[in-house]
């Protein structure tokens, strides 16, 4: 996740320990999409924004998976992340999203969006699709839960993150701007306690 005057310094929050999105073990649609698509995600993947690295250790336990890297801006969660015991070859970068060097343009294999598209500022999702867009090889796939209505007595509307988006805007962003062609898009039945139809797993191709 970039920096910005209008975000959270998420390594403070890390190192504060003040990480409520954080609950210690992997996303359950990503689990619900892995049993239900046995062997589809393979080769090398990024995960942007990847905190602890739950999602990351789920992905790297897959046979078909040669890498993982678990990308993050903060410091602290990424050398967290790192302490827990290795399943596959998993790796972590801090690093932001938004200046990927070389060795991260074009070469991967899939993307697993999660809490990086609705913790940015919404000003930047066209720039996030892009660097998304730019990080895939041709032909390689973005999967990703997003919220369609994260808003409770805690979250507000534009008082983010997370930052809600509709399906509407999905399509807008990432089809009509000929980087990407939806082929999947279902309300998962497994999520976290309290995000129950909230969210919204889609699985895209890079053009």
């Amino acid at each position: 996740m970039p920096p910005s005057e209008h975000s959270p310094n998420w390594d403070n929050l890390y190192r504060e320990k003040t990480t409520p999105w954080d609950k210690g073990a992997p996303a359950p649609p990503l689990l619900e999409w892995i049993g239900a698509n046995p062997s589809q995600i393979g080769g090398r993947v990024l995960v942007p924004g990847c905190g602890l690295g739950h999602d990351v250790r789920a992905l790297a336990a897959l046979a078909d998976v040669t890498s993982v890297v678990g990308l993050d801006l903060s410091p602290t969660a990424v050398a967290l992340a790192a302490e827990f015991s290795k399943v596959g070859r998993e790796s972590y970068l801090t690093g932001d999203l938004f200046a990927l060097d070389d060795a991260h343009l074009g070469t991967y294999d899939w993307v697993w969006e999660h809490t990086c598209f609705c913790a940015i500022e919404p000003s930047m999702r066209e720039e996030y699709v892009r660097a998304v867009h730019g990080s895939l090889k041709p032909g390689a796939g973005l999967l990703g839960v997003f919220y369609l209505d994260p808003y409770d007595d805690e979250h507000q509307p534009g008082g983010g993150p997370p930052h809600g988006c509709s399906i509407g805007e999905l399509s807008e962003r990432f089809e009509r701007s000929d980087r990407f062609r939806i082929e999947e898009s279902f309300v998962p039945t497994r999520s976290y306690p309290g995000r129950e139809g909230l969210e919204r797993l889609v699985r895209m191709r890079r053009l």
